[in-house]
């Protein structure tokens, strides 16, 4: 048994990726050392997990509801009302122990919500993810990415991107919370749609997958109420333990690919970064969704 953050981790030694290793072990000691700046991005937020309590080759599954373990200590719940009309607990943390809690409990991707489970009902954060077909060359990808920037930009609004540490990349912007959930996605979609309309060829913003051959999908449904995104800094249930990271536009591009940063890269990747973090500044950013913004994308909001 081993302890990181305060946490005991039992069976330790439990091979969670085959190659290169990484145990159970190893998956806490990474999540308490990447805790801060993890905590940006999770924090106070409702959480979906990807459990695989037996190692990722032994198969993983998706956990929306934290009931089992709703005692623990380092981990609260926010009741959330469903589509059906039940309500059900979601997993909420604020600390470092509380992350690692999740490991103990085998999560290995942590996937956030786009709001606050102080306030359900209003969004605080715009994901677009660029989700490339068999393929697509970075570049392409990459350019996508930029081109949802400069979109967002003549918006007003200031944007990060992120390394989805599987295929594509996340394109955020945080906003205040003025908005419900039919205008955030009604916008998202919009971007999305201008986009795709501004070269088809390259960019589909429908779900069709039929329709995303030889392009990339732009996701803008990660805007609706119940879904989630990756929580940069997450890792991914991959092979070779990709983690999601954030990166300063000018370093996006010469990263090659979306998975390039893995769970024993992170030493090294926080020594290069020294204290900075690409989100840091941005996510204190005080932008929303005005006028402006609905006439640059030539849509009007709903209602």
């Amino acid at each position: 048994m081993t302890t990181h953050a305060g946490i005991a981790i039992t069976h330790a030694e439990r091979v969670v990726f085959a190659a290169p290793a990484v145990s159970k072990g190893d998956l806490a000691a990474y999540v308490a050392r990447v805790a801060p700046r993890l905590l940006r991005h999770a924090a106070g937020r409702p959480l979906q997990l990807l459990r695989c309590p037996d190692g990722v080759a032994a198969g993983c599954f998706v956990q929306r509801h934290w009931t089992g373990a709703r005692g623990t200590r380092h981990v609260r719940t926010v009741d959330v009302d469903e589509k059906d009309g039940d309500t059900s607990p979601y997993a909420v943390v604020r600390t470092a122990p509380g992350l690692v809690t999740l490991v103990q409990h085998g999560a290995v991707e942590l996937h956030a919500w786009g709001c606050r489970a102080d306030r359900l009902d209003r969004p605080d954060r715009l994901v677009l993810d660029l989700d490339p077909a068999p393929g697509v060359a970075w570049r392409d990808v990459v350019a996508g990415a930029v081109a949802i920037r400069d979109l967002l930009a003549d918006a007003g609004l200031d944007s990060g991107c992120a390394l989805s540490g599987g295929k594509g990349i996340h394109v955020v912007a945080p906003l205040d919370r003025r908005a419900d959930w039919e205008t955030h996605a009604a916008f998202a979609r919009a971007v999305a749609e201008r986009l795709a309309a501004e070269a088809p060829s390259r960019f589909v913003a429908g779900a069709s997958k039929a329709d995303r051959e030889g392009r990339t999908y732009v996701d803008w449904l990660r805007n609706v109420r119940g879904a989630t995104a990756i929580v940069p800094w997450s890792p991914r249930a991959r092979d070779g333990a990709p983690i999601a990271v954030p990166l300063p536009w000018d370093d996006l591009a010469a990263a090659r690919r979306a998975d390039r940063w893995h769970v024993h890269d992170v030493d090294a990747l926080l020594r290069e970064w020294g204290d900075a973090d690409p989100f840091e500044a941005l996510l204190a950013t005080r932008q929303s969704l005005g006028r402006n913004a609905w006439a640059v994308m030539g849509v009007a909001p709903p209602g």
